[in-house]
Formats: C-alpha cells, sequence, structure tokens
C-alpha cells in the first residue's frame, strides 16, 4: 500500500474515532447538566476540585504506561469547564 493512501485510511480511523468521541462527551455532558439541576435545587456548588482529581487519579491509574497523568489533566480541564459551564445554566 502506497504511503498516501495508508495515510488515508489511518486519517479515517481518527475521523471515526473523533465522530466517538464527540458522541460520549455530549451523552457526559448531559449528566452533567443532571447533575448541575440538582445541585442548583440543593444549593451545593458547582466546582468539585476534589471530584476533578478523582477522576484524573483514577483515570492515570488505569491507563498506567499508556498515558501520562499531566496530559490526562490537560484533557480534562475543557471538559470540566464545559461540564460547570453547563451545570450553571
Amino acid at each position: 500500500m502506497e504511503p498516501k493512501d495508508k495515510i488515508k485510511e489511518l486519517r479515517q480511523k481518527i475521523d471515526y474515532y473523533d465522530d466517538q468521541m464527540l458522541d460520549l462527551l455530549v451523552k457526559r455532558f448531559a449528566v452533567s447538566k443532571e447533575i448541575g439541576e440538582i445541585k442548583a435545587s440543593g444549593s451545593i456548588n458547582v466546582g468539585d476540585p476534589n471530584r476533578e482529581q478523582e477522576i484524573i487519579d483514577r483515570l492515570a491509574n488505569k491507563l498506567k504506561g499508556k498515558l501520562d497523568k499531566d496530559d490526562i489533566a490537560a484533557i480534562f480541564g475543557p471538559i470540566y469547564h464545559i461540564s460547570k459551564k453547563l451545570q450553571k445554566k
């Protein structure tokens, strides 16, 4: 197979995974919004740094040797930001 053809094939895989990730993120954000509604009705603060760190630690342990903890934190930072924004609405 020619390198250009192989790259095209691999990029199609990336596109597929990107679609999957966004579909899952939309579902995650819907759950986050639901949590925000519960927090609002109970006067609970939206931000929970302990929970955020708990998620990073759990994933770092699960993915040990595959993905660095700092990289996981960098990925999830924007996800937390969007989740908190949705919870405040």
